[in-house]
């Protein structure tokens, strides 16, 4: 027995020499030294390499990922991309640059790509009071070009002509690219020609012009509380057709692509760049937005499918504020930037009498008021029409539910008897439908003219309101709506019953809260034309009331 437990102790004594606790003194030391080595190692290479083991920046990532390059090889390569804590965009050492200013805009061109950096409206200012910049980008310029497939631009050889006239030269192995661009200090706008000699087949791959932008942040996204403000791609192609693609808004990135195009632009509701195609090779579009990093990028790009020694590719540039009279000053297709939507061929008449009205009174307020007046002075007798046809319905009704109820099994003579009741008391259930859906689209153009219109960028109307392009600070608008629906639908002469009626008298709330964060431009043509709904209801009403026939 004692023979057997001694064998016991000494397999015991053996096992634990054999599989040594962590916490064995040598086990111990050996993590010493191999901690100390580490440390001292990773000592020497931050003395010896500053940048060593720092996190890459987002640029040098985008090199990495688009060349395969080496994480050291990308380090390198970020010496020359931009400083992303900079607000101007820093170009390389090797680049040549010209700067322009004028009264209007400045920009700097850069011999990367013949890009335009920093292009800034000098006449225009934001909401914080900062002048206007488009075409912001952190890697690309605005109105840059580059060859198909190259993550870089075309490295030009720069020169300037004179303030505003440039002329670059690039070598694409046996290919001379000649860009030359002229700026116009009238419209704020460039005339752009690309001449290609000796080009081989590998100009089928195509080379692209650049519109980049930022993605805004909007100052509010609830639902209740939305923003009018908004940035999007507008395409023209397929024979004059426009598609316009919302970016700032979008839940997921947007990517697609266009063929036969003419005109792209990245706008937002004032300010757009745009390119005008006027070249025999027709472009094609590539548009794409990035929500994460907050980048849109439109691409107009040429894929010659014939060759020739000699190539000419002809654009026209234009960077500003939507003013239908300055872009229709650079040439009548860009006009179409500003979206009135389905029915602009109503809203661009109406456009040009509120500047006329402008042109008057001297006040983009007044002028509100004085184009709300007149659209509702021409709406005046469909209006009326339908007011007299709803209350006509309403004096019928009691006649109408003694007639369901005595020809409630007999469902041909009780709409016979209906139709007789209606017609000796001029009532049409259709009378009151009509005339309002014939408003419907000059109302719908109208607010697409107001909400959409320059013009009112900046100015001021009265006392508290000094941007008509944004919302009413003390919300006085808004809450004056709210209160004015009300009245009107009081005045209203009404078939619901008594639940209906209550739902409908939640409705000016529900548009008040939508109102809070419309431009008041858009608020005081609302709040004016539900002004004059009552007026005109309230006379109405007045008429005295006429003896209702019998059935």
């Amino acid at each position: 027995m004692g023979t057997t437990r001694y064998r016991l102790q000494r397999e015991k004594s053996m096992q634990q020499k054999s599989n040594p606790s962590f916490f064995d003194p040598k086990t111990l030391l050996a993590v010493a030294a191999v901690a100390i080595a580490y440390y001292g190692w990773n000592t020497y290479l931050a003395k010896k390499y500053p940048d060593y083991n720092k996190p890459k920046t987002q640029t040098e990532q985008t090199v990495a990922a688009t060349s395969g390059a080496t994480p050291s090889e990308s380090a390198a390569a970020s010496a020359n991309a931009v400083d992303t804590k900079s607000e101007i965009v820093a170009v390389p050492a090797t680049a040549k640059e010209f700067h322009f200013e004028n009264d209007k805009v400045s920009f700097v061109v850069s011999s990367f790509g013949m890009g335009l950096r920093n292009y800034t409206i000098n006449n225009y200012q934001d909401k914080e009071k900062n002048n206007i910049k488009l075409g912001v980008s952190q890697a690309d310029g605005l109105f840059e070009m580059r060859w198909v497939g190259e993550v870089k631009p075309l490295h030009f050889d720069l020169a300037e002509q004179a303030p505003g006239h440039y002329v670059g030269t690039a070598q694409v192995g046996e290919t001379v690219v000649k860009r030359e661009m002229k700026f116009n200090s009238e419209t704020s706008s460039f005339t752009n020609t690309i001449s290609i000699a000796n080009a081989t087949e590998d100009l089928k791959k195509g080379f692209s012009l650049l519109i980049p932008e930022t993605i805004h942040t909007h100052a509010s996204t609830s639902f209740l509380f939305p923003s009018y403000e908004h940035q999007d791609f507008f395409v023209t192609h397929s024979a004059g057709k426009h598609d316009t693609v919302n970016f700032s808004n979008a839940k997921e990135n947007v990517s697609k692509d266009f063929a036969g195009t003419s005109l792209v632009s990245v706008s937002s509701q004032y300010f757009a760049a745009a390119i005008l195609d006027k070249s025999d090779v027709i472009p094609e579009v590539k548009l794409n937005a990035q929500i994460n990093s907050k980048t849109a990028v439109a691409e107009l790009v040429y894929k010659p499918a014939q060759i020739k020694s000699e190539m000419t590719f002809s654009e026209i540039f234009y960077a500003g504020p939507k003013s239908i009279d300055a872009l229709k000053a650079v040439d009548p297709e860009m006009a179409s930037l500003i979206d009135f939507g389905f029915f602009g061929f109503i809203a661009r008449p109406l456009l040009y009498v509120m500047k006329a009205a402008h042109s008057v009174v001297g006040n983009w307020g007044f002028a509100i008021i004085i184009l709300t007046l007149l659209v509702r002075l021409c709406v005046l007798p469909f209006n009326i029409m339908s007011f007299k046809s709803m209350k006509a319905m309403q004096k019928v009704q009691p006649i109408i539910q003694g007639l369901r109820e005595k020809y409630k099994e007999d469902p041909m003579r009780l709409n016979q008897e209906m139709m007789a009741v209606m017609k000796q008391n001029g009532a049409n259930p259709l009378g009151g439908c009509l005339p309002m859906l014939l408003q419907i689209p000059v109302f719908f153009a109208l607010y697409r003219v107001i909400g959409s219109s320059i013009e009112l960028y900046n100015s001021s109307f009265i006392f508290w309101i000094t941007d008509l392009s944004s919302h009413d600070k003390f919300y006085v608008l808004p809450v004056s709506m709210a209160i004015f629906m009300y009245i009107q639908q009081k005045l209203t002469p009404s078939t619901m019953d008594p639940t209906q009626a209550k739902i409908m008298a939640f409705l000016p709330v529900v548009f008040s809260l939508f109102m809070l964060q419309l431009p008041s431009g858009l608020t005081l043509y609302m709040v004016i034309s539900t002004m004059f709904g009552i007026i005109q209801q309230y006379l109405i009403m007045r008429e005295p009331k006429a003896a209702v026939a019998k059935a």
